[in-house]
């Protein structure tokens, strides 16, 4: 009689715990929280991965450029003349051989140009050709010292005919001018010959020359402007930094997602 009596008693039990426990032990995954988690999580992941293969697209694209780039600079020099004749203009960094008198009372700055880190500017001065056309042509970087009449060394162009070998660019829009007196050109925050024209009054060519050598030569200033780096950039690094990033970010929530599951089965 009582082993037949606490076998009802043992079944209750047995159904009260059946009761109590849940049909899954990862049932919280699915919660509105967790799959909130999850969504915001997989974003950011996704994210991540595209700006890591944007950052190699752009690496692509200034490889491409670089080689560019790199071809044109790897021309012989072209008279100023033959390269303005042209259908269309020549692409940036041609270059270009100039032959002419510079124009001293035009002399402007483009403002804020670094040379080392060293803040300075560009000093500018047109050159007027034999047969009167007239051509930009950026002499090199001076320090802020000089712009500001610390710096006392003289920066007057040679006289008689000078010849210039450097690179030709197209004009730079946007440009304004860093001074109230606006008939009088003395600084400019970019080449843009449009402005040059406006405030000179001086029919300048469609290029201007940014000046590697000069005959007859400079003193210690103006510095020659070196070519733009053609190096890759830090788009390599970036792309790696952003798959890391989305590397770590699966193996820190799976670690969450692991430990969470611990709890669940205490």
């Amino acid at each position: 009689m009582p082993s037949s009596i606490s076998e009802p008693e043992n079944s209750t039990q047995s159904v009260k715990q059946a009761v109590k426990r849940p049909a899954s032990s990862e049932g919280w995954l699915f919660s509105v929280r967790w799959i909130l988690s999850h969504l915001f999580v997989l974003t950011m992941v996704v994210t991540m991965i595209n700006l890591g293969f944007w950052q190699i697209r752009r690496l692509e694209e200034r490889q491409e450029r670089n080689g560019e780039i790199s071809a044109v600079l790897e021309a012989e020099p072209q008279e100023i003349e033959e390269l303005l004749a042209l259908p269309t203009l020549p692409p940036d960094h041609t270059p270009a051989l100039v032959v002419g008198q510079y124009l001293d009372e035009h002399s402007f700055l483009v403002a804020n140009r670094t040379y080392d880190t060293e803040p300075g500017n560009w000093l500018v001065t047109p050159m007027e050709l034999s047969d009167g056309t007239v051509v930009v042509i950026s002499r090199g970087w001076v320090p802020r010292l000089w712009a500001a009449g610390v710096h006392e060394q003289d920066l007057s162009v040679p006289e008689g005919e000078v010849v210039v070998l450097g690179r030709a660019f197209s004009s730079v829009g946007g440009g304004s001018i860093g001074s109230d007196e606006i008939a009088i050109l003395t600084e400019l925050n970019r080449l843009d010959l449009d402005r040059v024209r406006e405030l000179t009054g001086l029919v300048v060519a469609d290029m201007w020359v940014q000046l590697d050598q000069q005959q007859p030569g400079v003193a210690s200033l103006p510095i020659s402007v070196p070519p733009e780096s053609l190096d890759d950039g830090p788009h390599l690094s970036y792309a790696f930094q952003w798959f890391f990033f989305s590397a770590g970010a699966i193996v820190v929530y799976g670690l969450i997602l692991r430990r969470r599951h611990r709890e669940s089965l205490r």
